[in-house]
Protein backbone atom coordinates (compact mmCIF):
# COMPACT_ATOMS: atom_id res chain seq x y z
CA UNK A 1 0.00 0.00 0.00
CA UNK A 2 1.02 3.56 -0.93
CA UNK A 3 1.61 6.04 1.73
CA UNK A 4 -0.98 8.27 0.09
CA UNK A 5 -3.90 5.12 -0.32
CA UNK A 6 -6.02 4.26 2.22
CA UNK A 7 -7.79 0.88 2.62
CA UNK A 8 -11.53 1.20 1.13
CA UNK A 9 -13.77 0.91 4.23
CA UNK A 10 -15.86 -2.12 4.87
CA UNK A 11 -18.68 -2.63 6.54
CA UNK A 12 -18.43 -3.78 10.27
CA UNK A 13 -19.64 -6.54 11.43
CA UNK A 14 -19.72 -10.20 9.82
CA UNK A 15 -21.99 -10.67 6.39
CA UNK A 16 -23.36 -14.24 8.08
CA UNK A 17 -23.98 -11.96 11.07
CA UNK A 18 -25.63 -9.44 9.53
CA UNK A 19 -27.94 -11.93 7.22
CA UNK A 20 -26.61 -10.40 4.05
CA UNK A 21 -27.01 -12.52 1.14
CA UNK A 22 -23.68 -13.17 -0.90
CA UNK A 23 -24.51 -10.65 -3.61
CA UNK A 24 -25.21 -7.62 -0.92
CA UNK A 25 -22.23 -8.31 0.24
CA UNK A 26 -20.56 -7.62 -2.68
CA UNK A 27 -22.60 -4.17 -3.26
CA UNK A 28 -21.82 -3.13 0.18
CA UNK A 29 -18.47 -3.46 -0.44
CA UNK A 30 -18.62 -0.88 -3.69
CA UNK A 31 -19.66 2.26 -1.09
CA UNK A 32 -19.68 3.27 2.40
CA UNK A 33 -21.63 1.08 4.14
CA UNK A 34 -23.78 2.56 7.05
CA UNK A 35 -25.23 0.50 9.87
CA UNK A 36 -29.37 0.87 10.82
CA UNK A 37 -28.44 3.51 13.60
CA UNK A 38 -26.30 5.86 11.27
CA UNK A 39 -27.94 5.22 8.22
CA UNK A 40 -28.72 8.25 5.23
CA UNK A 41 -30.27 9.13 2.58
CA UNK A 42 -28.21 8.34 -0.27
CA UNK A 43 -29.82 11.20 -2.47
CA UNK A 44 -30.33 14.26 0.11
CA UNK A 45 -27.11 12.55 2.83
CA UNK A 46 -29.50 13.43 5.79
CA UNK A 47 -30.94 11.01 8.31
CA UNK A 48 -33.45 12.74 9.65
CA UNK A 49 -37.56 11.45 9.30
CA UNK A 50 -35.98 7.62 9.20
CA UNK A 51 -39.78 6.83 9.47
CA UNK A 52 -39.46 7.67 6.18
CA UNK A 53 -36.63 6.08 4.41
CA UNK A 54 -36.31 2.79 2.69
CA UNK A 55 -33.82 -0.05 2.13
CA UNK A 56 -32.69 -1.69 -0.86
CA UNK A 57 -32.67 -5.07 -0.67
CA UNK A 58 -30.48 -5.49 -3.41
CA UNK A 59 -27.39 -3.09 -1.51
CA UNK A 60 -28.76 -2.01 1.58
CA UNK A 61 -28.92 1.79 0.38
CA UNK A 62 -31.53 4.10 2.36
CA UNK A 63 -33.29 6.28 0.45
CA UNK A 64 -36.29 8.94 1.47
CA UNK A 65 -39.43 7.86 -0.46
CA UNK A 66 -40.03 11.66 -1.03
CA UNK A 67 -36.21 12.08 -2.42
CA UNK A 68 -36.89 9.52 -4.84
CA UNK A 69 -38.11 10.46 -8.90
CA UNK A 70 -41.06 10.16 -8.62
CA UNK A 71 -41.75 10.17 -4.80
CA UNK A 72 -43.22 7.37 -3.34
CA UNK A 73 -46.36 8.15 -0.71
CA UNK A 74 -46.37 4.26 0.92
CA UNK A 75 -43.39 2.16 1.52
CA UNK A 76 -43.97 -0.82 -1.39
CA UNK A 77 -45.19 -4.20 -0.30
CA UNK A 78 -43.26 -7.05 -0.99
CA UNK A 79 -39.26 -6.17 -1.75
CA UNK A 80 -37.50 -2.98 -3.44
CA UNK A 81 -34.62 -2.46 -5.12
CA UNK A 82 -32.94 1.30 -6.27
CA UNK A 83 -32.31 2.86 -9.21
CA UNK A 84 -28.63 1.56 -8.97
CA UNK A 85 -29.02 -1.86 -8.43
CA UNK A 86 -32.36 -1.81 -10.87
CA UNK A 87 -29.88 -0.24 -13.73
CA UNK A 88 -26.86 -2.94 -12.72
CA UNK A 89 -29.43 -6.03 -12.93
CA UNK A 90 -30.57 -3.87 -16.73
CA UNK A 91 -26.81 -3.74 -17.97
CA UNK A 92 -26.32 -7.40 -16.50
CA UNK A 93 -29.36 -8.87 -18.40
CA UNK A 94 -28.24 -6.83 -21.42
CA UNK A 95 -24.76 -8.51 -21.42
CA UNK A 96 -26.09 -11.96 -21.32
CA UNK A 97 -28.65 -11.83 -23.59
CA UNK A 98 -26.01 -10.42 -26.18
CA UNK A 99 -23.58 -13.30 -25.08
CA UNK A 100 -26.86 -15.80 -26.25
Amino acid sequence: MTPNRTPAPRPPGHPSCLQFTVNMTAAVRTYRWQCIECKSCSLCGTSENDDQLLFCDDCDRGYHMYCLSPPMAEPPEGSWSCHLCLRHLKEKASAYITLT
